[in-house]
């Protein structure tokens, strides 16, 4: 990572010589860093959801990489003070700055405030992958075509994901606690007011989709006699006093064990009053790693309400995958997928495709 000393005695200087005291700098070493992730292959799709057309059949590109700008500095009283913003590398209108929070540290745990992922969602374990991964990825289904009546979800919902948030929303600014690490176990809790993301403007309690969220996670990391255990658990809900009033709720559970290389695991996660994203979904797989080696196969398989016509939205998806290391940070990947979707409307396609990768960490 790239180190950048951001001090305040420059602009300290400039003030004194207008005459004008320079408010105090916090000296925080700012870090660059984040990842550079480039995808190639070839897909196959039966049908365009509904249409004759074989315009998602072929070879494209598809690329995910994000700057992150992170420092922090520690007081004299031990409390450690930090930012982490997270920009999108790619052009995206919706969300540029995908993350930005404060953190604070000490032997009383962490804090985070700001724009980031609930407590739940980043303390959820699940299966083993060395792929392009099939739980919660914009990549593979990049390559699938999801149009045609698929009116749930594909990310933070049960359709596509066991990484849930309340209401599928994603980053809202939130408070967020995590506990120390206590003989293997942890727990945090995250407070969302509202689902509002990259904005200061006050919400309309009887539009907002949702008000007072809170999310309750817990993991479990431990090494026993030569097995690497890790265990999780969460539980969101939210009180929605718009006119839908359908208070939202997520739950999930997950688990890995690993042993000499070889690692299985799993996820599970259900959602509840989420309109077209009410739902659940599961993700199974299996791992091996050794030396610069990894390989892995995996299992998806998702359904939500969708929308209000008989029958679910369901997909599920297969993978098998290889990795290998060509240096520190920089990792070159093989995945063959098989994805197969059904909307409720009675549209389907089936997909394959052949993908390979590079991803560089910085």
């Amino acid at each position: 990572m790239k180190k950048l000393l951001l001090s305040g005695t420059a602009l300290a200087a400039a003030g004194a010589v207008a005459g004008v005291a320079a408010p105090a700098q916090a000296q925080i070493e700012l870090g660059l860093g984040g990842y550079m992730w480039q995808y190639v292959g070839y897909a196959n799709s039966d049908t365009n959801m509904g249409s004759d057309s074989d315009a998602f059949n072929g070879f494209d590109v598809k690329s995910n990489s994000e700057i992150f700008f992170v420092g922090s500095t520690t007081l004299d009283n031990g409390l450690k003070f930090g930012v982490n913003v997270q920009l999108e590398a790619n052009s995206n209108a919706a969300d540029q700055i995908d993350e930005s929070f404060l953190f604070v540290e000490g032997s009383f745990g962490r804090f985070n405030i700001g724009s980031e992922n609930s407590a739940g969602y980043l303390m959820t374990y699940t299966a083993p992958n060395v792929g392009v991964g099939i739980n919660s990825t914009g990549i593979l289904t990049g390559f699938l075509p999801q149009g045609g009546g698929t009116t749930a979800q594909f990310f933070r919902a049960p359709l596509g994901s066991t990484y849930l948030e309340v209401d599928a929303n994603n980053d809202s600014n939130k408070i967020t606690y995590f506990t120390p690490r206590f003989s293997g176990f942890q727990f945090g809790a995250s407070y969302l007011p509202d689902p509002q993301q990259d904005s200061n403007s006050q919400v309309d309690e009887a539009t907002v989709s949702y008000r007072d969220g809170f999310s309750l996670g817990a993991n479990f990391v431990e090494s026993f006699s030569g097995f690497d255990v890790a265990v999780s658990g969460r539980y969101d809900w939210a009180n929605d006093e718009s006119a839908a009033s359908t208070d939202p709720r997520v739950w999930s559970v997950g688990a890995q064990v690993g042993y000499a290389g070889f690692s299985v695991g799993g996820s599970y996660a259900d959602a509840d009053d989420m309109g077209a994203n009410t739902g659940r979904s599961y993700h199974v797989g299996a791992a091996y790693e050794t030396g610069p080696w990894g390989v892995s196969i995996g299992y998806f398989n998702g359904e939500a309400d969708g929308s209000a016509a008989p029958g679910d939205d369901e997909y599920q998806a297969y993978e098998g995958a290889v990795a290998y290391a060509l240096g520190p940070g920089i990792t070159a990947v093989g995945s063959v997928s098989y994805q197969d979707v059904e909307a409720d409307n009675g549209n389907e396609t089936e997909t394959w495709a052949v993908i390979g990768a590079f991803r560089l960490a910085f």
